[in-house]
C-alpha cells in the first residue's frame, strides 16, 4: 500500500514501512471518548536522599538493612517508602563505542540509564592555567587506575559557557584525551555579575544533562573556591545580600537535588598558607549537596579517587514528605543509622517548592535557535557524525546582511570544510496525492570566539522532492552533505547542527578548534576520511 498524502514518512533504522496518520473521524472519536471520562491528576513529591556511611577509617560500610535507618523531616519520623544499597561492583563496561576518525565527531552518545556517575568539570573560568595543568595531571593519574566499568564525563566551563569534552564513557584513553583539551580559554573579562551568570547557567546544564540518568551522580568541580553559593539559602546566611543571585542559586541548588548531584569541589592550588575562610564555603556547598570536598594537598590523584569510591558506595531511600504544601520554605532531613562509630554523608534538606512539570516541547526552529546559540551539551533528536577540518578551499563569500560575519572576513581568514554524514533513514518526509516524497533539512554551523563573540555564520536549507525511485536510491546508501565556512584564527568554538524541518528533530554538536593557517591540508576525499557507513 503507497502512503496517502497525509502521510508523515519518519524512516527508521530497521524498517522503511511508512507510518499512517489516522483519519480525521478516528480523531473525533478518540477526543469524543476522552471528554467523556473525568480523570483525577493528583502530583505527590517524592524525596530521594541518597546517604553515604562509612566506619572510623574511612572505609564504606555495606550490608545495611532498611531497618537500619531512621529518616526525619523537620524533626518527624518518616517511613522509607523505598531502599537501596549501590555497592562498589561496578559494571563491565558495555560495547565500547566505534572509533571516530580524526578531526570527526558525533553527537550519537548513549547516556548511562542509572549511576553512580561521575563528572569532571574544568572551570577555566576560575582557575589559573599553571593550576589547570596540576588538576589534569591528578586526574589523568587517576584515570591509569579508574576501575573498570566507571562512567566519566568531561566538560569545560569559560567565559563564553559549558563545553562538552567528552560524554559518559569508561573508556580510559578517550577521557585522557578530553582531560589533556588543548583549550586556552583561560580567566574573564566581563564583570563578575556576567561571570557568575554563566557559571550557574552551566551547573543548571550539567544538571538537565544528566537528569535522565537514574541514582547519584558525583560533579567533581575543579575551582580554587566556590565561585557561586549553591547551598539551600543559596548563600544569604553567607553575606550574599544580592537577592536576584540568591534566588538563582536556590534554584541551581533545587535542580542539582532533583538530578542527585552531589558537588565535589577540588582545589588544585594545592597547601597553602592562603585565608581558609573561602574553605568553609567549600565544605557548606559539599555538605549543602551531599558530597565531599577535596582541598589543601598536593596529591589530588587519591582524594579523586576516595570522592569517586565513596560515591560508589551508597544507600537510596525515597519518602513521601508529610505535606504536599509547597510552602517554600527549607525542610530539614536528617538520617541515622543504628551503628556506633559510622559517619553519614547526606543533603541536608530540600526547598519545597513547585513540583515541575513537563515543559510544552518547543518548536523545531525554536529549539534549533536556543541549541545553536547556547552552550549546552549536545542536541540529540537528529543524530549525525561531522567532519571538521582546514581546507584550501575558501568558502562563498558572507552575505552583505551578515555584518559579523562580514567584519570578520576583513582578518586573515581560514578556510573551512564541514562534512556531515547520517544514514538517510534519519530523515522524515511527507507525501502528496501524485506519490512525490518532500522533505528538507536545514545545516546551520556557527563560529564562536572566547567571549561568546559570534565571528562566523552559514545556514543552508536542502530540499527534496523525490519520486518514488528516487526516494529509494536516497535512503539506500548515507547522505552526506558540505558546508564550507571561514574562521579567524585563534580559539574557536564551532557550533554545528541539523533541523529536519518534517518532524521538528534537531541535532547539535560542538567542535573546539585552535585555527590556524598552519592547519590547512591538502584536498583529500573527505568522505573517505569519516566514519564508514555511518553505522550507530
Amino acid at each position: 500500500m503507497r502512503p496517502s498524502k497525509t502521510s508523515v514518512i519518519a524512516v527508521g533504522l530497521a524498517t522503511c514501512l511508512p507510518i499512517l496518520v489516522a483519519n480525521t473521524v478516528q480523531a473525533q472519536a478518540s477526543a469524543a471518548s476522552e471528554a467523556a471520562t473525568t480523570t483525577l491528576h493528583v502530583t505527590s513529591r517524592e524525596i530521594v536522599v541518597d546517604v553515604m556511611v562509612t566506619d572510623a577509617k574511612g572505609n564504606p560500610v555495606a550490608g545495611l538493612k532498611r531497618s537500619d535507618f531512621a529518616l526525619e523531616e523537620n524533626g518527624k519520623p518518616q517511613p522509607i517508602r523505598s531502599f537501596k544499597e549501590f555497592s562498589s561492583t561496578v559494571p563491565a563496561a558495555g560495547p565500547a563505542a566505534p572509533k571516530l576518525p580524526d578531526q570527526v565527531y558525533t553527537n550519537s552518545h548513549q547516556m548511562p540509564a542509572s549511576g553512580p556517575v561521575n563528572i569532571f568539570l574544568l572551570d577555566a573560568m576560575h582557575t589559573q592555567s599553571f593550576d589547570m595543568v596540576n588538576a589534569k595531571l591528578a586526574i589523568t593519574k587517576y584515570l591509569t587506575t579508574m576501575p573498570q566499568g566507571t562512567q566519566v564525563a568531561v566538560f569545560w566551563l569559560a567565559e563564553n559557557g559549558l563545553h562538552m569534552l567528552q560524554s559518559f564513557t569508561s573508556d580510559r584513553d578517550a577521557l585522557t584525551k578530553a582531560v589533556n583539551t588543548d583549550r586556552i580559554d583561560f580567566g574573564t573579562t566581563g564583570n563578575r555579575l556576567s561571570s557568575k551568570y554563566t557559571t550557574f547557567q552551566a551547573i543548571d546544564q550539567i544538571s538537565a544533562y544528566v537528569a535522565s540518568v537514574k541514582g547519584r551522580k558525583n560533579l567533581i568541580w575543579v575551582t580554587p573556591n566556590m565561585p557561586i553559593d549553591i547551598m539551600r539559602d543559596g548563600g544569604y546566611g553567607w553575606g550574599d545580600m544580592d537577592s536576584t543571585l540568591v534566588g538563582h542559586y536556590m534554584d541551581t541548588y533545587e535542580l542539582l537535588t532533583k538530578s542527585q548531584i552531589a558537588v565535589c569541589p577540588m582545589d588544585p592550588t594545592g597547601v597553602t598558607d592562603a585565608d581558609m575562610a573561602p574553605k568553609l564555603k567549600v565544605e557548606a556547598v559539599a555538605e549543602d549537596t551531599g558530597g565531599e570536598a577535596i582541598y589543601n594537598t598536593n596529591d589530588l590523584a587519591p582524594g579523586i579517587a576516595k570522592v569517586i569510591d565513596d560515591g560508589s558506595h551508597f544507600y537510596t531511600m525515597t519518602y513521601i514528605p508529610p505535606s504536599v504544601k509547597d510552602d517554600g520554605r527549607y525542610h530539614h532531613i536528617s538520617v541515622t543509622v543504628n551503628q556506633s562509630g559510622v559517619h553519614l554523608v547526606f543533603r541536608k534538606g530540600y526547598n519545597a517548592e513547585r513540583v515541575p512539570t513537563p515543559d510544552v516541547p518547543a518548536p523545531g526552529p525554536a529549539l534549533m535557535k536556543a541549541a545553536m546559540e547556547g552552550n549546552a551539551p549536545a542536541a540529540t533528536q537528529f543524530l549525525f557524525d561531522a567532519g571538521v577540518w582546514a581546507s584550501a578551499t575558501p568558502a562563498p563569500a558572507p552575505a552583505p546582511t551578515d555584518k559579523k560575519s562580514a567584519k570578520a572576513a576583513a582578518k586573515a581568514l581560514v578556510h573551512y570544510e564541514v562534512h556531515y554524514g547520517f544514514p538517510s533513514s534519519e530523515i522524515a518526509f511527507t507525501t502528496d496525492a501524485d506519490e512525490t516524497f518532500h522533505g528538507a533539512l536545514e545545516f546551520d554551523v556557527i563560529g564562536y570566539d572566547v567571549i561568546r563573540g559570534r565571528v562566523a555564520l552559514l545556514t543552508q536549507t536542502v530540499k527534496m522532492s523525490l519520486t518514488l525511485e528516487k526516494y529509494e536510491e536516497l535512503i539506500s546508501k548515507p547522505f552526506t552533505f558540505t558546508q564550507k565556512i571561514d574562521l579567524p584564527p585563534g580559539q574557536i568554538t564551532l557550533r554545528a547542527g541539523i533541523l529536519d524541518t518534517v518532524s521538528n528533530k534537531v541535532g547539535t554538536l560542538e567542535v573546539p578548534l585552535l585555527v590556524s593557517p598552519e592547519n590547512v591540508q591538502e584536498k583529500t576525499k573527505p568522505v573517505a576520511r569519516m566514519r564508514p557507513a555511518f553505522g550507530r
